[in-house]
Order: structure tokens, then C-alpha cells, then sequence
């Protein structure tokens, strides 16, 4: 009679548990359609990490994708640190060799963003001479934008990328082209690029005629704990952008400064886990940050590379800090104003 009783006990326990994992998984899916229902804009998305992987497979040879499926498998079941995952760079660009390819890949982009119902996207590259020179590459990537959002809701701009070992040349070519373009895509400038090779100083003049000119700039910071304080300080104060990406390992000063300006922090939750900067997504400064009323955009970084989408951020960032849909839509409608194209006033 007694094991009748325990077998009755644990058959009943089995279904609450079995009740509970399905009333877990609705509420999950309930929480993604709401995203994805969501009109979103995205402030951080590189197109060399973005391009949607259906297109890098109709156009690269076997083994390239195949290359490129096992690196991309490596980061994103975590065994890739910071500094080793910018290498996947390298296995992409290999693919997109061409100005074709480029201005077919953005327009590709478009169209997967499109599905996740982003209404509004700043891209962010490098430029690159694949042939045609570095304006080149620059016409071909407003041309994939103008193709991918003609008669579409969404608005994409661009944003010229520099790296912190970019050489003084091409820094001040970009910044050129950047002032060249601004009426026609162009809105602003990023600095990036492994944040252990330097500090950038050669490329502050440029930024500096940038931002003489009104051209805004986004600052990638504290992705790695190596960063020392002084980088920081010097980068922050020399440059003082506009918004700042990731913000991970910001040293004490740094996040006194941030938010001294209120300036607006790119979370890239997905990123921050699977390129090593962090083990846990709720470790994440700037959950709280978004919890306390600071400007906070949530973005995806490199979608193809952590394999995420907006929608699964805002996910994310909601799970973690318990804010509700209304919340998280709330608070990034707030962000809006610091969308680059506001900034410069147009």
C-alpha cells in the first residue's frame, strides 16, 4: 500500500514538473513573440560579423564554408577568448572579396533584419579597397542599403569604422569620405578593433576633425580586463563620444564619467558571454545601468558570429533584469535620441 502511496506521489510530481516546464517554455515563447512584434532599432551591428550565413554559403567554395562553420561553432559554444575571436574576421573577408559581393550582402542583410522587424539599423565597417578603392567599397555598401530598404519600413545608416591600429592614411581618407558622404548615408564614425593592441592615439586627430565637423563618434571600451585605466581615461576624454560599445570592464573613473554624461552604453549581452568577456550575461554592467534609467541600447554586435538576433536581445535583457515587454520597449524608445542621424540634427 505504502509504495502504491510513493509511486502515486512521484507519478503526480512527475506531471506538475512536466505542467510547470510547459507553462515555462509558453511564457518563453509568448516573450519572443512579443519581441519579435516589437518595431526595434539596432546602434551596433558590423556588417562583416552580420552577413545572414545563407548567403555566405550560396557564394564561398566548400571548404571556405566549411572553415567558417567550425570557427563559428568554436565561439559560439564558448571556446573561443576575446582576443583569439577576432580571427573569425579574417575567414569572412576571404568570402566577401568583392565589391558585388559586398553591396548583394548588405542588401541581403537588410532583408534578415526586415524579419526580425527592425525598423531602424546603423551599420557599422571599415573600409576596404576590394578593387575599386576605398569609395568604392563605400558606394557599394550605400548601394546595398538603398536596395535592401527601398519601399521597405526600414532606415539604414552607416558608420565608418575605424580600428585602433588603423594607419594615420587611411584614418584621415575616412574621415574624408565620411564628410564626403554624410548626406548620403553616412552618419557617424566608430573606433574599434581589439582593445589590447593600443590605445589609438594615431588616429585622434582624425576623430578630432570629425567631430569639428559634427560628425559623431562611438567608442568601443572595457572589452577586456587588460585594458589599464590610463587607455580608458586618455580614450574617453581625448575622444569624447557621443555613445560607448560594450563597456564591460570599465575601470572605476571610466564608469564615474559615463555616468557623469549620461552617455548612452550599446549592450551587446549575447556578444559579451561568447566572446569571452564574460562567463555569465547577468555580470553584465549595464543591465543595471538600464535598471537604474541610463541610456542603454540593446544591440546585437556581430549576428552571424553569436548567432542572435535583436529580438532574442531584448529577450535576454528582459529575462535577466525582469522588466516587462512594456518596459524594455519604453526604455528603448528613450534610447532613440541618441540614434547618430539625431544627433547631427537631420
Amino acid at each position: 500500500m505504502m509504495n502504491k502511496f510513493f509511486l502515486a506521489c512521484a507519478l503526480l510530481c512527475q506531471s506538475l514538473f512536466i505542467q510547470a516546464a510547459e507553462v515555462d517554455c509558453a511564457a518563453c515563447n509568448q516573450l519572443s513573440e512579443q519581441m519579435k512584434n516589437m518595431q526595434k532599432s539596432e546602434l551596433h551591428l558590423h556588417i562583416g560579423g552580420a552577413w545572414p550565413l545563407e548567403y555566405l554559403k550560396e557564394i564561398s567554395e566548400p571548404q571556405e564554408f566549411s572553415d567558417l562553420c567550425l570557427m563559428l561553432n568554436q565561439i559560439q559554444c564558448g571556446e573561443m577568448d576575446y582576443h583569439n575571436a577576432f580571427r573569425i574576421f579574417g575567414l569572412i573577408s576571404k568570402i566577401m572579396d568583392s565589391d558585388e559581393r559586398i553591396e548583394n550582402g548588405v542588401e541581403a542583410l537588410c532583408k534578415d533584419l526586415l524579419l526580425d522587424n527592425v525598423v531602424y539599423a546603423e551599420f557599422r565597417t571599415g573600409l576596404k579597397d576590394l578593387g575599386s578603392g576605398l569609395e568604392g567599397y563605400l558606394n557599394a555598401v550605400l548601394r546595398g542599403m538603398q536596395r535592401g530598404t527601398d519601399g521597405t519600413p526600414l532606415k539604414a545608416s552607416l558608420i565608418l569604422s575605424l580600428r585602433r591600429d588603423t594607419n594615420y592614411a587611411i584614418a584621415e581618407q575616412t574621415i574624408d569620405l565620411a564628410l564626403k558622404y554624410r548626406h548620403n548615408g553616412v552618419v557617424g564614425i566608430d573606433l574599434s578593433g581589439d582593445s589590447t593592441q593600443g590605445d589609438g592615439k594615431h588616429v585622434f586627430s582624425a576623430l578630432a576633425r570629425a567631430k569639428e565637423n559634427r560628425l559623431p563618434v562611438t567608442l568601443h571600451i572595457g572589452e577586456s580586463k587588460k585594458e589599464t585605466p590610463e587607455q580608458q581615461m586618455l580614450e574617453l576624454s581625448t575622444i569624447q563620444p557621443e555613445r560607448i560599445g560594450h563597456g564591460v570592464h570599465l575601470c572605476e573613473e571610466g564608469n564615474k564619467w559615463i555616468k557623469d554624461k549620461k552617455t548612452p552604453i550599446e549592450l551587446c549581452l549575447t556578444s559579451a558571454v561568447k566572446a569571452g568577456m564574460i562567463n555569465d550575461a547577468k555580470e553584465h554592467p549595464a543591465l543595471q545601468l538600464l535598471l537604474q534609467g541610463h541610456p542603454v541600447a540593446i544591440c546585437t554586435d556581430d549576428p552571424l558570429v553569436f548567432n542572435t538576433t535583436l529580438s532574442q536581445e531584448y529577450v535576454h535583457a528582459a529575462t535577466l533584469t525582469g522588466l516587462s515587454p512594456q518596459k524594455i520597449q519604453e526604455s528603448q524608445q528613450q534610447v532613440q535620441v541618441y540614434r547618430f542621424i539625431h544627433i547631427r540634427g537631420e
